[in-house]
């Protein structure tokens, strides 16, 4: 059977419309893996609170400050943490005063810092 050009025509047509449709196809399947990729990528920087990274280097006024606090914060904390452990030393240090040898070492640093204590 013999076809007129018309369907010719026509079949080419719908070849060409097929072999387009194939790459649109393909076009949206690799659209789709990347949505997945961004998605992926997304949750990461959720979960890696990257927006408080970005908002601290885009900020640098509240960088400073917050700096500032910590700073202030820190050495505080290594002030009070020093004369409690120094306290608590000393404390443990007068239970031994009676030991002899031992003892009258530990007397005499009590007494040193006694001395230091009452100078201020």
């Amino acid at each position: 059977m013999k076809m007129n050009k018309k369907e010719e025509l026509d079949i080419q047509e719908i070849e060409r419309l097929v072999h387009e449709l194939q790459k649109y196809t393909r076009s949206l399947e690799k659209a789709d893996k990347l949505e997945h990729q961004l998605e992926r990528i997304s949750r990461a920087l959720e979960r890696a609170k990257i927006t408080d990274v970005l908002l601290n280097y885009t900020h640098p006024r509240r960088v400073f400050f917050i700096n500032i606090l910590v700073g202030v914060g820190r050495g505080l904390g290594l002030t009070i943490g020093t004369v409690i452990v120094i306290s608590l030393l000393g404390l443990i240090l007068k239970q031994f005063v009676d030991v002899p040898l031992v003892g009258e070492w530990i007397n005499n640093l009590l007494q040193y810092i006694n001395i230091d204590n009452h100078q201020f």
